[in-house]
């Protein structure tokens, strides 16, 4: 990890400043799903995160929808990435085991894609194996950490685009993200502008739909890049698609 410091009190004004441009950004397709609203299903990305699965299964709980789909076998950070140990299990096991602390699931209510290690994977995966169930699936929500809802959406677009998707995810905004100990307002700052440039770059490789990104986005990206928030970017590729 680079030497930026990790409090939010430490970053100081103009990383808060450039950081809070692209969290909006990001965040801009939450909603609050309406229970009875009619859907099928509650998708749940795995990540190193699980407070995203706490907040599945509080959905659940409310009525949002009748089942949860929880994806992943283990990415960058919970397959051993030097910054954190490897996860003994996958992450929709250790996900699991948080959704059904936080509400009674039934197992009926519930499946597990454990092969997953992308968010590409996230959805052909867990669309196979709901296909295979025979359930059919018209509307869903998707939850995720919350810098990831331009991402999912714009991944749902072409690997499940026969659903009606809406984004999800736990409260707490940009600077309740870190309260939680275990995840730095550092790292935080890093995923944002690495989530950014992925919106770019998966558009172009075809695994997601292309996003609209604004200018303020990307020069604000461009400038935390340059004050070292450069962990989570793709190796190769520049922050901002080159002009054509």
């Amino acid at each position: 990890m680079s030497e930026v410091l990790e409090n939010l009190e430490e970053l100081g004004g103009e990383v808060h400043a450039l950081a809070r441009v692209l969290w909006d950004f990001h965040t801009r397709p939450v909603c609050d799903p309406v229970p009875g609203a009619g859907n099928d299903l509650i998708l749940v990305l795995g990540s190193h995160d699980v407070r995203v699965a706490g907040h599945a299964a509080r959905m659940w709980r409310q009525g949002v929808a009748p089942l949860v789909v929880i994806s992943g076998d283990r990415g960058r950070r919970t397959g051993g990435d030097g910054r954190a140990p490897r996860w003994e299990r996958s992450e929709a096991h250790v996900f699991a085991d948080a959704a059904r602390a936080a509400a009674p699931i039934p197992d009926s209510a519930l499946l597990l894609e454990t092969g997953a290690t992308n968010t590409g994977e996230n959805f052909t995966r867990s669309r196979a194996l709901v296909e295979a169930a025979g359930i059919p699936v018209r509307r869903a929500v998707v939850t995720a950490k919350p810098y990831m809802a331009q991402r999912a959406l714009a991944t749902a677009a072409v690997h499940w685009p026969s659903a009606d998707w809406t984004f999800a995810c736990f409260g707490g905004g940009y600077t309740g993200y870190c309260a939680d100990p275990e995840h730095t307002a550092e790292e935080l700052v890093h995923f944002l502008v690495g989530d950014l440039q992925r919106l770019a770059v998966y558009a172009g490789r075809g695994w997601s739909a292309p996003v609209e990104v604004p200018e303020e986005a990307w020069r604000a990206a461009e400038r935390l890049a340059a004050l070292g928030f450069t962990d989570h970017l793709v190796p190769g590729e520049p922050v901002r698609p080159l002009s054509r």
